[in-house]
């Protein structure tokens, strides 16, 4: 066997499991988006194996071995910066999940990360349960009272695909519970929307959660201390920017303060325009959007359904393609000839405005559907690398908007524009991406790191230059 090398042992890493990369990330996508009962049952089985088998590579004592000595070796550093800080990657992950520890310990922690696995699958089936299953059932058009149509719609929408028995119904995600918050006039239906989705995963009987998080501590407690920390904090926080969980709390406890002071000066705005009212109420948490929309209103005569007319989704899409055209030189063109795994979901080749060169695709999942997670992120499905051949790279949105009526645009909050534009950052940071290694492609930063050019993008939203074009 040949001494290791960065070559033949770094490089090759990089180069191996190729065909799981492809099948996991399949996976993660019926996992986060198509969701069933089938598919749990797949999950259930997989995720404890996919930790053991993650485990027989980290605790391989022979590969780390050579790890060790290639980012030990003094010739590391007249290599590339990337190619010194991939061996300082792979060398850190693999001591951090338990490399340098003896055989017992090593078995003890397999044992542990297979158990977490299940249990993080238990924990989030459990939640997606209670999105998928829980309804708030609106009886009569006067449960509707002060809803705009779009939610009206969608409600009545729910209720016949459901074959409920009320006029209309909210389901028990983020996307139709805000807006039901936001606007309904009924009170005593508000408390119910809110104590509703609070609850996910917190109801007691087969989907709570609570015994679960119990036993996710105990275990985090646990193999913080095989691995030489004091509590599963000081392993998470040791990579990064804060260092330590003291430091975290002292930034926390210092935005705490000031924070407080500010929530204690809006909710006095509430309850006082809520007096004016003759409410006759204590400003409760499911009384937080409604009021603090009509205390925008009373303040300012600013109105967010008449700040919604002019978002539409499609608009905004584009003017979010046109912020990447200026800032990134990138062109977006709508492509069909490429699979995809539901009806709903589109796709864009994106290229190099100046000379042409393909860049990559971009997938957009617009829209909520049964058996997908509350929320928006992005995924990266290929990552792009030059290593042996140039590679481009496959990054996804996904959104959680609801529908409307067909051939009538889709019309969102400004607080949801804004969420579009800061993940449509993270898909602009994948595509921009420009390296030799996969391990190190798109978002594979720093954890600290991850999220600036996500915020920064944010913030293109109220610029004359987009609002002027796309907000029509």
């Amino acid at each position: 066997r040949e001494p290791a090398s960065f070559s033949n042992t770094i490089e090759a890493m990089e180069r191996t499991g190729k065909l799981l990369d492809r099948v996991t990330t399949v996976y993660g996508i019926w996992s986060s988006t198509m969701n069933d009962d089938a598919f749990q049952k797949v999950e259930q089985e997989m995720e404890p194996k996919l930790a053991a088998f993650s485990d027989k590579i980290t605790q391989n004592a022979a590969l780390f071995a050579r790890i060790e000595k290639v980012y030990k070796d003094p010739a590391l550093k007249k290599m590339t910066p990337e190619q010194q800080r991939l061996a300082w990657k792979y060398y850190t992950n693999f001591v951090r999940a338990g490399a340098k520890l003896d055989q017992k310990s090593k078995d003890r922690m397999s044992q542990i990360n297979q158990k977490l696995a299940g249990l993080f699958t238990e924990f989030s089936q459990n939640v997606l349960f209670d999105e998928m299953n829980d309804f708030l059932p609106l009886k009569t058009e006067d449960d509707m009272d002060g809803l705009p149509q779009s939610l009206i719609d969608a409600a009545k929408a729910t209720v016949a695909a459901k074959d409920m028995d009320a006029a209309g119904a909210i389901s028990n995600t983020r996307s139709s519970v805000d807006p039901f918050l936001t606007y309904s006039n009924r009170r005593d239906l508000r408390e119910k929307a809110w104590k509703m989705f609070i609850s996910r995963g917190d109801k007691g009987g087969t989907h709570d959660n609570n015994k679960l998080i119990t036993e996710i501590l105990q275990l985090r407690a646990e193999r913080a201390k095989l691995l030489g920390f004091p509590t599963h904090a000081h392993w998470r926080l040791e990579n990064a920017m804060a260092k330590t969980p003291e430091r975290a709390m002292e930034l926390m406890e210092a935005v705490w303060k000031p924070a407080i002071a500010r929530v204690k000066e809006e909710v006095a705005d509430m309850q006082e325009l809520a007096d004016r009212e003759n409410a006759g109420i204590k400003i409760a948490p499911w009384d937080y959007r409604y009021y603090a929309e009509k205390v925008r209103k009373d303040k300012f005569d600013l109105d967010q359904n008449e700040v919604k007319q002019y978002l539409q989704l499609d608009k905004l899409r584009e003017g979010m393609f046109w912020v990447a055209g200026e800032l990134f030189g990138f062109r977006f063109t709508p492509v069909n000839n490429v699979p995809v795994y539901h009806p709903d979901v589109q796709v864009w080749e994106v290229t190099n405005l100046e000379t042409g060169a393909h860049v990559g695709l971009w997938y957009f999942d617009a829209y909520a559907r049964e058996g997908k997670r509350s929320g928006a992120w992005m995924n990266a499905y290929r990552n792009q690398e030059r290593l042996d051949a140039n590679v481009t790279t496959i990054v996804s949105n996904n959104s959680n908007f609801v529908k409307g009526k067909p051939g009538e645009p889709v019309l969102i909050s400004w607080d949801d524009a804004e969420t579009l534009f800061h993940e449509f950052g993270h898909a602009l940071h994948g595509l921009s991406s420009n390296i030799t290694y996969p391990s190190l492609s798109g978002t594979a930063v720093v954890r600290d790191y991850v999220e600036f050019p996500s915020q920064l993008l944010e913030n293109w939203l109220s610029t004359p230059e987009v609002l002027g074009r796309f907000a029509l």
